[in-house]
């Protein structure tokens, strides 16, 4: 059962709280969100996640201060305890309609899941979506309350067998699934969907870009087409809970479920340092 606070205030072990049902969060998915990975206590890679949320904040017009955020974040996770800590921000209680006006004071929530390590997974399949990804939506961008097209890509997925769905633009490129970010790799060389192509910045993704290659990669961003991956060593997902996991297929297309073990050696840099 996760251990919810709404600002400083910390409640018990159950998920029922007291809530302004007006909340524009609630109402119009007026909100964002950053999910985290917390080990023995420590938030994984703190400084590139709430700096996220802060970012994502200023350009959705939530005024929540970054200090108010940090101090959340700490007081969230219980000593040592290992999980995965959810911060969201809303826009706050509003009157009818779309204009932000009448929201004058945002809601900021923690929510920490005690769970285990979700690494190493076994590996996925994936099912190309027949919802198409918008680069020009700052919802494609961001993490925001506005979850939909994730959710019914993920259930038709699994409807049809798959463990994710895969989402291209109209143009054909790839984007990401449902909950990650997506590389393929040959040789040394990894490469993953570029921003511009609708693709949220993950933070996993972006410590990855940054550190690869140190253990000897040439990694890149560039623009992707099924048929560009087709003959690739192999392809894997990132996200910040599961870190890694290798795909063994999309929708007819095979790959080797296993990672250059360069790679395995950069998540356990990422997990002890």
């Amino acid at each position: 059962m996760p251990i919810i606070q709404f600002r400083q205030t910390i409640a018990s072990n159950d998920a029922v709280r007291p809530f302004d049902l007006t909340d524009r969060g609630l109402l119009l998915g007026d909100g964002v969100f950053d999910t985290s990975l917390v080990k023995d206590g420590r938030m994984i890679l703190r400084e590139r996640h709430i700096g996220r949320l802060v970012e994502a904040c200023d350009v959705f017009g939530h005024e929540v201060a970054k200090t108010e955020i940090e101090a959340l974040a700490k007081d969230a996770v219980p000593e040592d305890a290992t999980g995965a800590l959810r911060l969201t921000v809303t826009r706050g209680p509003g009157g009818r309609g779309l204009a932000e006006t009448s929201a004058s004071n945002p809601t900021l929530m923690a929510s920490f899941t005690p769970m285990p390590l979700m690494y190493p997974s076994p590996p996925l399949c994936l099912g190309v979506s027949t919802i198409q990804r918008n680069p020009t939506a700052p919802s494609a961008l961001y993490k925001t309350l506005s979850y939909g097209d994730a959710v019914m890509g993920q259930r038709q997925a699994q409807r049809n067998g798959y463990d994710d769905a895969l989402f291209l633009t109209s143009g054909g490129h790839i984007t990401c699934s449902s909950i990650a970010n997506i590389w393929a790799w040959s040789g040394s060389t990894l490469v993953t969907p570029p921003r511009s192509d609708g693709v949220v910045v993950g933070v996993v993704r972006g410590w990855l870009l940054e550190n690869a290659i140190r253990y000897g990669f040439e990694v890149s961003e560039r623009s992707l087409r099924l048929d560009d991956i087709a003959n690739a060593d192999g392809v894997f997902l990132t996200n910040s809970l599961r870190l890694v996991v290798p795909v063994r297929a999309i929708d007819e297309m095979e790959f080797s479920p296993d990672l250059p073990s360069e790679l395995e050696s950069l998540i356990s840099e990422l997990l002890s340092s």
